[in-house]
């Protein structure tokens, strides 16, 4: 049976064990939406203020048979100017309506190429879950993200994240495959019941729709690899 993931205790700072609740729309016109976001009326009283874009470079890993998926997680080595993180992603969301999954995340040392070299809680369960068997890449994931805090209108915390994804999927030679244009809405803090009406405006006055599968889920159709069901 296949490990499971570490328990939730006091991690290093380099590392979080935490639910993700967000909501993933498909886009069509990200500027357009950016637009929308810029302009100064905002939806329920909250407040949009730009953040500074990234480019992120993801590679998707498994073995050949599968263990980090057939185990119930996807397995992202993300690269960030010079940050490394590898993190594990549950696939099954706690609900329908909206994705809530754990995420367990560890920053990767300088040099360090092989997750399961690493000390933190991703590296561990990769140890314990592979057996030995060696990892290699499914497909990569290219994104120009541009993101916006979510304020409370009369408070100063942040209560979300919005990020506009372009992203250019490529298998894992590096030949491009697909296009997604995601718009992501992340809760940080409070409840999600707070972002509802943002993402109510994001769909009726964008034209936004729920997207039909996450990242890793495109990824995996675009590149026709064929997984077992986790």
């Amino acid at each position: 049976m296949a490990a499971e993931p570490p328990a939730q205790t006091p991690l290093p700072l380099a590392s979080r064990d935490a639910p993700e609740i967000e909501w993933q729309l498909a886009a069509e016109d990200l500027a357009a939406v950016g637009r929308w976001l810029a302009l100064p009326a905002r939806t329920a009283g909250l407040r949009v203020e730009p953040l500074a874009p990234q480019v992120l470079r993801d590679t998707y890993f498994d073995t050949s048979d599968w263990r980090v998926l057939r185990a119930g997680f996807a397995l992202r080595i993300r690269q960030e100017g010079p940050r490394t993180e590898a993190t594990l992603k549950s696939l099954r969301s706690a609900r329908a309506d909206r994705a809530e999954r754990r995420e367990i995340t560890e920053t990767l040392p300088d040099g360090l190429t092989d997750p399961e070299g690493a000390d933190g809680p991703v590296g561990s369960w990769l140890r314990r879950t592979l057996g030995g068997a060696s990892l290699h890449p499914l497909f990569r994931a290219h994104t120009r993200r541009d993101r916006f805090a979510v304020h409370p209108g009369a408070g100063t915390g942040q209560i979300g994240e919005i990020a506009l994804d372009d992203t250019l999927l490529l298998d894992a030679t590096q030949r491009p495959l697909e296009q997604l244009r995601r718009v992501e809405v992340e809760l940080t803090e409070g409840v999600p019941e707070t972002l509802l009406p943002l993402v109510d405006a994001l769909r009726e006055v964008c034209g936004l729709r729920a997207a039909r599968e996450n990242k890793f889920a495109a990824g995996v159709r675009a590149a026709a690899l064929h997984p077992p069901h986790p």
